[in-house]
Formats: C-alpha cells, structure tokens, sequence
C-alpha cells in the first residue's frame, strides 16, 4: 500500500558513495547508472577530459577518463512549467571549459564552465520548427552551424567569426520548395559544404557568401561529414553509405561499408590510415585504405545489458571512446579489440512498472517486463542498499508483471499478465505460482494489494471480467473471492488498500470518479470526483481520508473524503 509513496521517496534519494554527480534536478537516476538517454556525440578534449551530449537535454563531462561523470539535463531549449528539454543532435568543444551544443527548436547552447550552464545563443535565428543539426569549425573563431526542418523543408546556415559568441545566417531557404539540411563540414572558412535530406550538394568557397547546390550528389541521406585535408573528405549516411571525394568536394563517389541494415552516423578521420564507420550495433568498420576497403571490428561491451546504436566515436592517443544509446559510453585500449564501459551498469532497458520498498530498511524492488523480451529473465530487480547497487531476478515466466506488494523483508507478492500471481518468501530470490483469481486466463492484473502475508486483492485492467474486476483472497492467494465496483467498462488502472477494510481503485477510462470501499472491497462507491479530463493512472492515499491521484495529461490532484464507519 506504500509503494507509490516509497517510489517517489527513493528516487529522491542521493546514493551516499556515488561515483556520479547528477545536477538540476530533484529526481536522480538510480538504473542504469549514470543515466540511459542516448548521447549523439563524444569529444575527447584531452586524455582525460570528455564531453558527450544527447537526448533530453543529457551533457556529461568527465575529467579522469570516465571513473567518475558530472551530468545534467539542461543543456537544451527548456519549457516552462513542464521542464522539458530539447534533443541535442551535436556539439563543438575548444577546451575543457568552452563549447557548444546545439539541437531541437533551433537550440544553441555555449558553455565556459564545462557545462555546468549554457547560455542560448543565435536566439531567433533559427525557427523553432528546425532542428540545428550539425556544427562545424574552421578554427577557433569561425564556425558555421546547419539547421533545416523535415516538415517544413526548410534550410538555415550560421556563421560566426568570434568562438560562437554571436552568430549570422548565410544561408537561407525558407521556401519549402527544396529538401532540409542533414549535415556540414568544411576544408576552411572559406570553403564549406552540407548535405540536403534528397542527397544534394550545397557549397560555398568564399565563406558563406555565395552557395552552388549540386543536385543528386549523394545517394541517400547523409548524417555527417568530416575531411582529411584540402582534397579529401568523407559522408555517411543510412544503408550503411559512405562518399568520398577526392577533388576538394567536386565529385564525390560511394564507398560503401560491408553493412547495408545499419546507418552510418559518424565517419571519423584520424588520419589517411585509420578512418572509421560509426552506427552498426555490433560491429566498427575501419579502413587503412582511404576508404576502398573496410574491417570489420567487434564491439562487445561489458556493463550494459544491450547497445542498439552508436553514434559517435574519438580517439585520443591510444584511447578510443563510443557514445550511444541508452547513455552508454565504451572505452578501448587496446586498438579498438575490447571494449569497456568504466562504471556503467545496466541490468534491463524493458519497461519497469512498479517499485516498492519496506519502510525503515534499505531493500528496494522493481518489477516489470523480461529482458531480452519474450524470455523469462530479469523481471525483477533488487537493491538491498536503497539503490546503490542491484541484483535482476528472474520469475521464469514471460509476459509482464505490473505490479509488487512486500509484506516485509522477505515476503511478497507480484501480480502481471496473463492472470498470473506469484509469492516469494525469501526477498524475491524465487518465487511460487499461486491461483490465478480471474476466470479469464488473459487476465491483465495491474495492481496487486497485500496487507499483510494472507489478505490481498488484485485487480484486472484492459478488459471487463464478468462478476467483477476485483479479487480478494484470505489465505495467500490459494483461493480469491470476486467483487465488482459496479462501473461500467470496469477496466481498473490503480489501486491502493489503505487497510484491511478501506481503499481506493480508478478506471483505465477517461471522465471517471475514485471508487472507494471500506468494508474490503465487498463494495464500491464512486462517489468522489477529481474535474479530471484524462484517464487516471494512478491513485494513493497514506491514511484513507486523504487520496493523491494522477492523471495522462501532467495533472496531480489530492482530495479529502468523509471517512464513514464501516
């Protein structure tokens, strides 16, 4: 009955001991650590300084080679009142200190304190409706910026001459008549190039004042470009395409990797040998050869239970490091053989439904969707150290599991799909089957309610079991009594049991009041209204008078009942 409260109180927790500095927000990552929204490009600035920024507004920067991570999730366009941030798709560091990300909503951000702000710059020079989606220096005072918009069809180019302090557009296509800029690159200030999504060609050779676009250049959609010297330069793109140009950006040919299922986000030129191809899930493609040739290197990473996509890689001496998705940065040194991940830890990234605890302990449980999906791992996951570190735990079924509720230390219940409950009594280790209590097999129990090792009630969503969405048992789920609410379409979301004869269920469905019993749930009355719009996902109230209730659409109301005798 306590795990909606005790979810907000742990994930409000600082983890004493923690080798991660979160910054700007009350709610802290526990799993994974240090935290899994994607980062699209790393920098190493020197050996052990790095940068990386992402999705949601995610910059990290460390400065002893990834041991220990300062990281925040403001370095985006921020909305007022929900506190959401933009992506950032790339970014420019000069130094430890002074760089600049860019993204969503024609976001600039540049930083002299090493991220631990951004200050918007270039405001109003690129619509909100584009993305800034590549940035690119000549040297350390010229600098160009691309922009354009999918939707809209529209391109925009920057420029700076004084380190990104302030910006001017160069180019301009606001038509909607042309396609929209994918990536930019350049020799020099002078001479710079970007890639439109139709595989177009736009150029300049006297530093932004004039554009040639030559159509059909290259032959799909291209993500990042990056030159060797004044001749030669790389593209890469999606079907796993790279074009190379020889000619200073006059022709340009496809020299493809051995991929074609997988984009090519990154092409990184360290030198004329040793060029690399940045996307594929399990593999880096290197060439010695300019490009005609690949190899095909493994990437297995140890720490993270699965890598989807990597987006970026750098080198620094002897040091190679990929940025990624789910916030995973990998470190080589050894040529690229092993990779490693210096801390990162990361046990599931399927879906986590319900977390609990046991009030003046440290142990914590999570539970919900196997990983690798359609197995019977990792359901669960356990912390007996208020989230500093976990253990997964398998249930040995497939299909989710929704919902926990632990009695104490050792003895609990979980409740999921396929109307099934399962018992442990000794801390999640392994579990027992006990009777389902719907009729129907299908059965969704998305809210699992014990009061104590023999009383609990779950209750049934997504579906209206005749005779009631609502199961009591007695005895520990060995035989369940049915009740109903009497509500039509009785789909229920949330409950929670305050005690043993008073509690609180709302519906799946929009424009629905709380129910509410106090004689077990015998019976149910629908008499308290929330003015909520939405379907109500959760409700919890710690004493029975007063309820908190949340709903779709960001609303959380509390409310007081009339607390009536049984």
């Amino acid at each position: 009955m306590m795990k909606r409260i005790t979810f907000m109180i742990m994930m409000l927790l600082v983890i004493a001991g923690t080798s991660y500095s979160q910054d700007k927000q009350d709610w802290k990552w526990m799993h994974p650590t240090p935290q899994s929204n994607n980062l699209r490009k790393i920098k190493m600035v020197s050996g052990t300084d790095w940068v990386t920024a992402g999705a949601n507004g995610t910059f990290m920067h460390t400065s002893n080679s990834g041991s220990n991570w300062y990281f925040h999730h403001f370095a985006g366009k921020v909305t007022a009142g929900t506190l959401a941030t933009t992506q950032n798709y790339d970014m420019w560091f000069f130094d430890s200190n002074t760089g600049i990300v860019i993204g969503d909503q024609g976001y600039i951000g540049r930083t002299v304190n090493g991220g631990v702000t951004f200050d918007e710059v270039g405001v109003g020079l690129v619509a909100t409706n584009s993305r800034c989606q590549s940035i690119w220096f000549a040297n350390a005072n010229t600098g160009y910026i691309g922009a354009g918009s999918q939707n809209a069809f529209t391109t925009v180019i920057l420029k700076t001459t004084n380190a990104g302090l302030n910006w001017s557009t160069v180019y301009s296509d606001l038509s909607g008549s042309t396609s929209y800029l994918t990536t930019l690159g350049g020799i020099d200030d002078q001479n710079v190039f970007a890639s439109w999504g139709n595989g177009s060609l736009l150029s300049t050779s006297n530093g932004g004042t004039n554009w040639t676009i030559t159509p059909t250049t290259f032959p799909t959609i291209m993500y990042n470009m990056s030159f060797l010297n004044s001749t030669t330069g790389f593209c890469s793109g999606s079907g796993g395409t790279v074009s190379r140009t020889t000619n200073a950006g006059l022709n340009w040919s496809s020299v493809n990797t051995p991929t074609v299922d997988w984009a090519m986000f990154q092409v990184k030129v360290v030198s004329a040998s040793e060029i690399y191809a940045v996307g594929d899930a399990s593999f880096l493609y290197k060439s010695t050869d300019l490009g005609t040739t690949w190899q095909t290197l493994p990437i297995s990473v140890s720490g993270p239970s699965a890598t989807f996509v990597w987006y970026s890689l750098d080198k620094n001496g002897s040091t190679y490091v990929l940025s990624g998705d789910y916030g995973i940065v990998a470190i080589s040194n050894d040529g690229c053989a092993t990779w490693s991940t210096n801390n990162y830890t990361q046990y599931s990234n399927a879906l986590m439904y319900d977390i609990t605890t046991v009030p003046g302990t440290s142990k914590y449980w999570v539970v919900g969707r196997p990983f690798p999906t359609g197995s019977t791992n990792r359901e669960l996951l356990y912390s007996s150290n208020s989230g500093a570190t976990w253990t997964p735990y398998n249930l040995g079924y497939t299909g989710d599991f929704f919902s926990i509720s632990m009695i104490n230390e050792n003895t609990g219940y979980v409740s999921g799909q396929n109307n099934r409950v399962l018992k442990t009594t000794d801390g999640g280790a392994s579990w027992t089957p006990k009777t389902g209590p719907s009729p129907v097999a299908t059965s969704q129990l998305y809210t699992c309610e014990f009061i104590d090792e023999n009383t609990g009630w779950v209750f049934v969503n997504l579906s209206t079991v005749a005779g009631g969405n609502v199961f009591k048992t007695t005895n520990g789920g060995d035989n369940w009594s049915q009740y109903t609410t009497g509500a039509a379409s009785e789909n229920i979301y949330s409950a929670d049991m305050v005690n043993a004869n008073t509690g609180f269920c709302v519906m799946n469905t929009s424009n629905r009041p709380i129910y509410r019993t106090t004689n077990g749930g015998v019976n149910w009355t629908g008499a308290t209204t929330t003015g909520f719009t939405g379907s109500i996902r959760g409700v919890s109230s710690p004493d029975g008078v007063t309820v908190y209730a949340c709903q779709t659409r960001r609303h959380i109301q509390s409310c007081k009942v009339n607390k009536r005798r049984s």
